[in-house]
């Protein structure tokens, strides 16, 4: 049975009531091991900090001793970089097609070579992972979470060299690269607790007492395909890891420049005793994957992260094939959206420019979630503008592993190449700050800050990946008018956030909004907290919205079997003296 902890009533709840709308209880009101959680506490206070340097916001910086052992990593890398193999099974396969892994944001350094697999090694993979789904399926549920909480294990033991990996491929800050290997850390643990109590879910009996039902958490009939994007190794592995939790088997197909991560990953779970085609390792071009997985008939299932006009081409393909399978395969999507920070004139300024510089320019602005909209109240803005560019300007553009670096290289050329262009076309604009890129060592765009005149301009319709903030300035006469702009401006509806001070406009802004943003955040960056494992999802052209990071993320990989046994045989039918 599904054990609750105490139910605090919270600022949320009582707006919930006013809205109209129900309060959900999150995850965090199941009760978990506390002692654990202590524990957890007692190791982050514990950590290191340098005599003389400040912490960051939410984890502290790198102590001396650490930055010589990532010194050492680093060149251990660069001489020689990692093998990256695909596998199939038991099998270790070394193909032809040799990718290059190199450095976003310096170009000459070569860290890993990924050997991708053709269409017959992703078919062995298909054969590998159903002749495993039948064992797979029938290992009990507190073995599968041993698994899963020694590999949490063997990967924080591990956690400098991913760090590193995760600076070098991904050009991530020591914070940034932290905060991500804490959020898997988080990940795998959450989701064996949240499995641990769904597997206690029973039923109350309505009507005849000799009737007895059992609910369990079977999986799906066929394999799950699993392609995974670059900006983030918790949620690369959770698109893989969580379909395999509920007792499926999986082709992973990360994509390049995570892929090196993930393999370490990968390994970790081998070593904890993770059986052999449970997940098969399977780097490979998208497109070629894509079409291969869903040629199968036993193809059960898509999770993965991508564009919106990528997710349209999946579901597509999966339609015209639809006819071919055993099953109706399900598919969950992540796409990006058109975040925003909407802001009232009785917000604090101080909060919104903190807010907004690290939603904004965090990882160059490459998350899905990351701000890509902002709406600002006429009265505020000279005051906001000034902090706003002050704290921009002082952010340090360069090598991640530097510690003073607060961003570092955009990992995608396309991505890159879609960024000169926006800035050249938005040179006639007012443009605050930034607005210039350098490619003479690596990938490198400069934290760009434009004001928009045109309410309908496009800047403020459509997804941008990179560090690129388009700012609207409302008058204060028309807040309702630039509120419902917000509302029904984009397509897409992953995150956003509300500043205000006032309890009455806070909850007229979020009736308005509930629509436009799946994460909806008060006085916090759309981004969300970096501490902890917050469940994630967009709607409209954002994605499926299946919340990622909650028990309910793990329903969605499971088809449910209800067994009813009924003891002393079958009630009689009154109504037929045919059938006693």
């Amino acid at each position: 049975m599904l054990k609750l902890g105490l139910a605090v009533p919270t600022r949320w709840s009582f707006r919930c009531r006013r809205l109209g709308m129900a309060s959900i209880r999150g995850e965090a009101r199941i009760s978990v091991d506390k002692q654990k959680a202590a524990q957890l506490l007692k190791d982050e206070d514990q950590q290191e900090v340098e005599p003389d340097s400040q912490p960051s916001e939410d984890y502290p910086r790198i102590h001396r001793n650490e930055s010589v052992l990532i010194n050492h990593v680093i060149q251990e890398i660069q001489h020689r970089p990692l093998e990256v193999p695909t596998i199939i099974g038991d099998e270790t396969v070394y193909t032809m097609d040799n990718q290059r892994v190199s450095c976003p944001h310096h170009l000459q350094t070569n860290l890993a070579h990924v050997y991708y697999a053709n269409r017959k090694q992703i078919e062995a993979a298909i054969k590998s992972a159903l002749s495993a789904q039948g064992t797979w399926s029938l290992v009990p549920i507190a073995q599968r979470l041993a698994i899963w909480r020694r590999a949490a294990n063997i990967i924080e033991e591990d956690e400098l060299r991913l760090r590193v990996f995760l600076m070098l491929t991904l050009s991530k800050t020591a914070d940034d690269a932290t905060r991500d290997i804490r959020r898997l850390l988080t990940a795998l643990r959450a989701n064996a607790n949240y499995l641990e109590h769904l597997s206690e879910l029973r039923f109350e009996i309505q009507g005849d007492m000799n009737v007895f039902p059992s609910f369990h958490l079977r999986p799906m009939d066929g394999f799950v395909a699993a392609i995974a994007p670059f900006e983030s190794v918790a949620l690369s592995t959770s698109l893989a890891l969580c379909p395999a939790l509920m007792g499926n088997t999986v082709l992973w197909n990360p994509s390049l420049e995570v892929a090196p991560v993930s393999y370490l990953i990968y390994k970790a779970f081998q070593e904890a005793g993770l059986p052999s085609g449970v997940i098969n390792f399977v780097p490979a071009n998208e497109r070629l994957f894509l079409d291969t997985v869903t040629a199968a008939e036993h193809f059960a299932g898509l999770n993965t992260q991508a564009s919106a006009a990528s997710y349209r081409h999946m579901h597509k393909l999966v339609s015209d094939r639809l006819e071919r399978y055993i099953c109706f395969p399900r598919l969950v999507a992540e796409c990006p959206g058109q975040n925003f920070h909407f802001v009232h004139a009785s917000a604090k300024v101080e909060s919104v420019v903190s807010a907004t510089v690290q939603a904004a320019f965090g990882f160059a602005g490459q998350y899905a979630n990351s701000l890509s909209r902002m709406y600002v109240p006429s009265s505020m803005w000279p005051r906001l503008r000034a902090e706003l560019l002050e704290a921009t300007e002082q952010l340090i553009v360069g090598d991640p592993v530097e510690l003073e670096t607060d961003m570092g290289a955009m990992v995608h050329m396309e991505d890159y190449r879609r960024m000169q262009k926006l800035l050249q076309r938005t040179e006639n604009m007012e443009q605050l700050c930034g607005g210039r890129c350098d490619d003479t060592t690596g990938r490198f765009v400069y934290p760009t800050i434009v004001q928009v005149a045109d309410p309908l301009d496009p800047l403020l319709c459509e997804p941008c990946c990179g560090p690129f903030l388009p700012v609207f300035v409302y008058s204060d006469e028309s807040f309702s008018e630039a509120l419902k702009l917000a509302a029904n401006q984009s397509r897409y509806a992953l995150s956003g956030s509300i500043f205000a001070s006032r309890d009455e406009v806070i909850l007229h802004c979020l009736n308005q909004l509930r629509m436009s943003a799946s994460n909806l955040y008060v006085n916090e960056r759309c981004t969300g907290s970096t501490n902890g494992l917050t469940p994630f999802g967009g709607n409209r052209l954002s994605g499926t919205n299946d919340k990622s990071g909650s028990a309910y993320f793990l329903m969605r990989w499971s088809s449910p079997l209800l067994i009813e046994e009924t003891v002393d045989g079958a009630p009689p039918m009154h109504r037929s003296k045919r059938f006693p």
